[in-house]
């Protein structure tokens, strides 16, 4: 006599270099089934896993347990963060940017740090002495190594134990939201001290206008790419997701950036807007457009004009340029400069030359929610004292 057929089955994925494969459960028909992660590195667990969620299921339809008392961490976040679930359309229903990479993110943060974890306990028996407990084992504890760098334990930064926490929060919130928990105890956990962390450098102003000199750059891109960037603050997402048509005479359009795994999407924290540049500036990018189709990526990859060149790759490139205005390797380490300081640079530089603190937020994509009502006032005409201030570092 056949077996009768289970109403799931399980695939493996590893999600980072140098991790156990985790196992994903499809759950239904071959033709109708949708896919949730177990958390578990074992056939057994996940099946365990499985079984106890299909009978929680079961037991939801026909009315027979209260979900407030029953439902686990490890149920409940199965599917939190699939792009079609309560928590992404609630967001996008608020007009509330989310991204799939945002999605991503947190998932692999949940299923590495936070299932482990809670995955055992009913939502209701997480507290926040609990969460603060263990909050605080993070930053004195080893915890074990998932970046694929090397195997063995490390320490996690306090940034990145402040943005697990915070994904903690947004899980434990919507819960509360969905009355599955009466108030959301992660709220009432502090974050962890990030005075250690060392603050992005800049450049001085004679090492900017040494390193904007186009002769020294190998490739007349890489020289537009960080001339784009000191001259606007576009972020390095921004400035890879740029096209063709958005640029114009006196303003670019940022409203689009790139994500490795999903391609084009909205600028961080859906901060869309029109950036004043400087006719020397348009004359750079005119000059790399010349050879694109008029749809193209700007600045795209050797291999296809629809994907933008790596991001190490334009790092890699500054980092060697660096070199030629005498800036090596070591003092780069030391002053903590990367691409991303470009940013810091044009803010302090905007910020030294006067220029309204709200304009250069307005500039450089910022999340200010106490300013918006004042800066969306501001039309790309009130922007021309910022074009004056960049002009001089040219």
């Amino acid at each position: 006599m056949a077996r009768p057929q289970r109403p799931y089955s399980f695939i493996k994925r590893k999600t980072r270099k140098n991790e156990k494969p985790i196992y994903y459960a499809r759950i239904g028909s071959w033709d109708n089934y949708y896919t949730i992660s177990t958390g578990k590195t074992s056939r057994v667990a996940a099946e365990r896993f499985v079984i106890d969620y299909l009978e929680t299921k079961a037991k939801e339809e026909r009315g027979e347990i209260d979900k407030k008392s029953d439902i686990t961490f490890a149920m409940y976040t199965a599917d939190f963060w699939d792009p079609e679930g309560k928590f992404a359309q609630g967001r996008r229903a608020r007009l509330r940017t989310i991204t799939n990479g945002y999605l991503d993110n947190c998932k692999g943060s949940t299923t590495s740090y936070l299932v482990p974890k809670w995955g055992s306990y009913k939502l209701t028996e997480i507290t926040a002495s609990l969460i603060d407990s263990w909050v605080l084992s993070l930053v004195k504890d080893p915890v074990p190594n998932l970046t694929g760098k090397k195997k063995g334990v490390r320490f996690l930064k306090p940034a990145t134990i402040n943005r697990i926490l915070q994904i903690m929060r947004t899980i434990m919130e919507q819960a509360c939201t969905e009355g599955l928990i009466q108030d959301n105890p992660a709220k009432f956990v502090k974050p962890v001290s990030n005075s250690s962390a060392k603050k992005k450098g800049i450049l001085t102003p004679d090492e900017v206008k040494a390193l904007l000199n186009p002769e020294i750059w190998d490739d007349y891109r890489h020289y537009a790419i960080n001339l784009l960037a000191l001259t606007t603050g576009m972020r390095i997402s921004e400035i890879r997701g740029l096209q063709v048509h958005q640029i114009h005479k006196d303003y670019i359009e940022v409203h689009t950036a790139w994500a490795d795994k999903h391609g084009l999407k909205e600028p961080k924290w859906g901060s869309a807007r029109d950036i004043p540049i400087t006719e020397k500036v348009y004359e750079v990018l005119l000059h790399v457009v010349e050879k694109s189709r008029p749809q193209s990526i700007v600045f795209y990859a050797a291999t296809s004009h629809d994907k933008p060149m790596s991001k190490s790759y334009i790092e890699h490139t500054l980092y060697k340029t660096l070199e030629k205005i005498k800036i090596d390797e070591k003092q780069r380490l030391e002053r903590n400069l990367t691409f991303h300081s470009h940013r810091h640079t044009l803010n302090t530089l905007l910020r030294a030359a006067g220029v309204p603190d709200p304009k250069i937020r307005m500039m450089t994509g910022h999340r200010q929610e106490s300013m918006t009502e004042l800066y969306t006032h501001f039309r790309r005409e009130d922007f021309k004292e910022i074009a004056t201030a960049t002009e001089g570092l040219i």
